[in-house]
């Protein structure tokens, strides 16, 4: 399916492109809210300045993606590759990282507020400046990940988590702390 194509069916109501292949795809400011995109490889795509609110991209691959200044409050993620993905000052408020691979992803600046994160992959992440309010962290592997600045109030964080990142369950909890790392 080509990128026209793919953007008359979704104009005509379709919203179920599970599986497409669209490596290498150009597509920035595009707004494909809901879309149902499981399994589908956008490897390399420019998605920058989209909007993918509510979208489906379970089990796709998002290897090197830019989508960088996105919408993409309530999407899921769920078990999809986002390797060296770049989601710098995107929104992604209430999302579905579950199990999902963000190793070296680049968040810089992003909105995460009350994102499920659970048992993702971070390692090496870029988290400086993001807003990470109420966000699900639990068995997440923050090794190597950078936080430098990012707010993490009312974070939920296993005590191993916390110890290893040096803070205490106290400072998540308060809600008058604006804790940042």
């Amino acid at each position: 399916m080509q990128v026209i194509q793919l953007l008359k069916s979704y104009s005509t109501g379709r919203r179920d492109f599970s599986g497409v292949d669209f490596r290498e795809a150009w597509m920035p400011g595009v707004h494909l809210s809901q879309a149902v995109l499981r399994g589908a490889d956008l490897t390399r795509s420019n998605l920058t300045y989209a909007d993918f609110r509510a979208a489906d991209f379970s089990r796709a691959m998002l290897w090197r993606t830019n989508l960088s200044g996105t919408q993409l409050q309530g999407a899921s993620f769920e078990k999809a590759t986002l390797i060296r993905c770049e989601l710098k000052e995107s929104r992604l408020d209430d999302c579905c990282f579950a199990w999902a691979d963000l190793r070296l992803a680049d968040l810089r600046n992003a909105r995460l507020v009350g994102a499920n994160l659970r048992n993702a992959l971070l390692c090496y992440a870029d988290l400086s400046g993001c807003d990470l309010q109420g966000t699900d962290l639990r068995s997440v592997d923050l090794t190597g990940a950078i936080l430098k600045g990012a707010k993490l109030s009312g974070c939920r964080l296993t005590p191993a988590q916390l110890n290893q990142l040096g803070l205490s369950s106290t400072a998540l909890t308060n809600p008058e702390t604006s804790l940042i790392v």
